[in-house]
């Protein structure tokens, strides 16, 4: 690294789930190598408050600001620019028009970047969306096939759109406790074979399919523990966990299944399964699934979106196909019943995670692309 940065990360949702933890994480890795780095959220966001905990510089533009917010806009982009920080990253889709005029308000002296969490729902192409891409410095996709969404969902120029992966701290995982200690900790049976996810409890993520693959099992008489870790987003209650559960009493399946809610200690979790399994409809980035994999467990994940560029197929892990409760448990009975397949993938998984996904890695291509954007 040569120079420097002062760097603002800017997220302005309410929530405190991957996209917020991936914000806070990058922001404390980058002040570890030497860099200035400022939280900046909106008032009462759990981000701000997490910022705070970690002793990270913070700042709230307010109330989430709505399209035409001059004024948050002129304060913000004073700050920056007095301040020092001279790139802002954005982090969701709505921060998009509060960049682009803090960007006007500091005269252009601020350099913006925007990172992509979340796959493209339609085309981005007409004319708001156009004269604010071209804005931006530089475009981040975490994955090959967000990039390629990027290219044909907007109009910016493709030498804008670089692929950086989002990176993990993979020696927290390496540090993971020996199995026994693990379940003791979760409370889960000590010979049972576990198979495991991590997770909001989300229609979207498809527990519920795991479940009934763990029903499927038992009827060929392969009995599965499932440990399920996660929480319902807050203030965003779909009743999805008591339908899990209602599930699993429909099911019979009261003493295979476990419900740990969140986990502050997650590896806690990986260390007490023997598999992992990513049942998601449409996963973006699957950041719990590079866990996984660093932690040494042989992984199935569904075979869409994001999955099947960190995952290859009877490689590094085994995909199925979304909404298949028979193919997670025709996998799952692959794994169970052949202990070398069990080691072979959860070996070249690690070293997959380990090679492609360290947190390192992130920053250095990350330090890469703001030397390219600030003209010295």
């Amino acid at each position: 690294m040569s120079a420097s940065f002062g760097i603002g990360l800017l997220c302005t949702t309410r929530s405190l789930g991957g996209i917020e933890l991936n914000v806070l994480r990058l922001a404390g890795w980058m002040r570890e190598r030497g860099h200035r780095c400022l939280v900046i959220g909106v008032d009462e966001a759990p981000l701000l408050r997490r910022a705070d905990e970690l002793d990270l510089p913070w700042y709230s533009v307010g109330d989430p600001p709505k399209y035409g917010a001059l004024g948050a806009a002129r304060r913000l982009g004073a700050k920056l620019v007095n301040e020092g920080y001279s790139s802002l990253m954005l982090n969701a889709t709505k921060d998009l028009n509060l960049g682009v005029l803090t960007r006007a308000a500091s005269r252009q002296a601020i350099h913006l970047i925007h990172t992509q969490h979340m796959q493209f729902g339609a085309k981005k192409t007409d004319l708001l969306h156009r004269l604010q891409h071209a804005k931006l410095d530089a475009w981040i996709a975490p994955l090959p096939w967000l990039a390629e969404q990027t290219r044909t969902h907007t109009t910016l120029p493709p030498g804008r759109i670089h692929v950086i992966p989002f990176g993990i701290d993979l020696s927290r995982l390496s540090a993971k406790p020996d199995r026994d200690t693990a379940r003791e900790h979760v409370a889960l049976p000590r010979e049972a074979f576990v198979a495991g996810v991590v997770g909001r409890l989300d229609r979207g993520k498809g527990q519920e399919y795991l479940i009934r693959a763990a029903a499927l099992l038992r009827e060929r008489g392969i009995v599965v523990h499932v440990l399920i870790v996660g929480e319902e987003t807050r203030g965003e209650d779909q009743g999805y966990a008591q339908e899990l559960r209602t599930l699993t009493e429909q099911l019979s399946l009261q003493e295979h299944v476990h419900f740990r809610g969140f986990l502050e200690h997650v590896e806690d979790a990986y260390a007490a399964m023997d598999c992992f399994v990513l049942p998601s409809l449409s996963e973006t980035f699957g950041m719990v699934t590079i866990e996984a994999m660093a932690a040494g467990l042989p992984v199935i994940g569904t075979n869409t979106a994001g999955t099947p560029d960190i995952i290859r197929d009877d490689v590094t892990g085994l995909l199925v196909s979304p909404r298949s409760a028979g193919e997670i448990a025709d996998q799952l009975q692959r794994l169970i019943h052949d202990a070398e397949l069990r080691d072979t993938l959860a070996a070249a998984g690690c070293a997959d995670a380990h090679a492609r996904f360290s947190h390192r890695e992130q920053c250095a291509r990350i330090e890469q692309l703001l030397e390219r954007i600030h003209p010295r």
